[in-house]
């Protein structure tokens, strides 16, 4: 993953992407050295880079959000865009693994709502067919 965005910074930092390359980016579809551009995209390498650089500055002036560059596994470049709050909470532990974390529990809270409102959906409907 090329982008890690915790679920509160989510919306801002979307709120910031001008375009299609630049949302593909947040969601991690692209990498953040454009090696994935390729044929006639690749002769146009640095307004992309100009694209990336410019999202990054966007990302890094909103007030409430914190944007570190770090670098994963097999040197690949991470983007990783959490709140004060959260980079604050982090501390000196890794971001990467801090914000995956974040996003993990995140999913499983998601997961565990649907499931209790799986759960419910019976009575609920009991409920709706009684009147």
């Amino acid at each position: 993953m090329s982008t890690i965005i915790t679920p509160n910074a989510r919306t801002a930092a979307f709120g910031c992407a001008r375009g299609d390359y630049q949302a593909g980016l947040l969601n991690g579809f692209g990498t953040w050295s454009g090696s994935e551009l390729t044929g006639r995209a690749a002769s146009y390498g640095t307004k992309y880079r100009n694209s990336r650089n410019s999202l990054v500055n966007r990302l890094s002036a909103v007030p409430k959000l914190s944007v570190t560059k770090a670098t994963g596994e097999r040197g690949r470049i991470v983007v990783v865009v959490m709140t004060k709050a959260e980079r604050k909470r982090a501390g000196e532990r890794p971001l990467i693994a801090f914000a995956e974390r974040i996003v993990e529990r995140a999913a499983k809270a998601k997961a565990a709502a649907e499931r209790h409102l799986a759960a419910d959906l019976p009575a609920l409907e009991v409920i709706a067919y009684a009147r």
